[in-house]
């Protein structure tokens, strides 16, 4: 299944959908016997595509909707019986030689501040449990980071088998049980994130992190750049993810 969800994000991809498009458009030209625009519509459509996928407008318009879902923690402290933080991965470098803080992805590490963050406002008292898989071991390198920026090695655990939000949800609750803990994710995972947790039953307090969705725009906002890709790209998998979830309410702890 994790296979399947994985093929399925990258053939729905922005980046997918318009070479698809520009492909599509240049063989029609291409195999037209006669001259002709048979494939100029597709190739229009990819490039109205590239332009709507690669600029502010789309990507902030599908971004704001999950980020202002949960507002900021901005001060947990009547959150003092939490035993728990709780910071869920998502993706990591492949350069395991260079120091803790370059060995992240952006979004991670701005999870692991948050989380750390939270845990010198309640002055130290919760555990946080880092929690990524897969090969690259995430949770453990994301554990290290906060260690190397004074978090004692006691109030760290690093939860290393799960490969996807449903793996942070089954592994996490075999660590806390029952406890009322603080999630902390990417403000647009955070939705889904405490979907698929509340559906195990469990008690996340959600903390949002790492926002992207922009309150001021600039000139250079409505020219193409490769971060609003991925920021559209984030937002359809977020969506993807909370449709699967509405159809397919009984599978969230598979």
């Amino acid at each position: 299944m994790f296979m399947v969800k994985k093929i399925i994000g990258y053939l729905t991809a922005p980046g997918t959908i318009i070479l698809v498009l520009l492909v599509l458009g240049l063989w029609r030209l291409l195999r037209a016997r006669t001259p002709g625009r048979a494939g100029v519509p597709w190739l229009i459509l990819g490039t109205v595509c590239f332009y709507l996928f690669t600029t502010a407008p789309l990507p902030t318009a599908l971004l704001r909707p999950l980020e202002q879902r949960y507002a900021p923690l901005a001060d947990p402290s009547g959150l003092t019986a939490s035993r728990y933080i709780v910071v869920l991965s998502g993706g990591c470098r492949d350069n395991s030689s260079v120091p803790a803080t370059s060995q992240l992805d952006d979004d991670t590490a701005l999870r692991v501040l948050e989380g750390i963050r939270l845990f010198h406002l309640l002055a130290g008292q919760p555990t946080l449990i880092m929690s990524g898989g897969g090969e690259k071991q995430v949770g453990a390198r994301m554990a290290a980071l906060a260690q190397s920026l004074g978090v004692p090695a006691d109030k760290l655990r690093a939860e290393t088998n799960s490969l996807d939000t449903h793996g942070n949800a089954r592994e996490v609750k075999a660590l806390v049980q029952d406890a009322p803990f603080i999630l902390v994710t990417s403000a647009s995972h955070l939705p889904r994130a405490m979907v698929i947790f509340q559906m195990l039953g469990m008690q996340p307090v959600p903390a949002p992190a790492d926002f992207r969705s922009r309150v001021v725009w600039g000139v250079a906002d409505f020219f193409p750049n490769g971060a609003f890709l991925r920021e559209l790209d984030a937002a359809l998998h977020e969506y993807l993810g909370l449709a699967y979830l509405r159809l397919f309410p009984g599978r969230a702890g598979r």
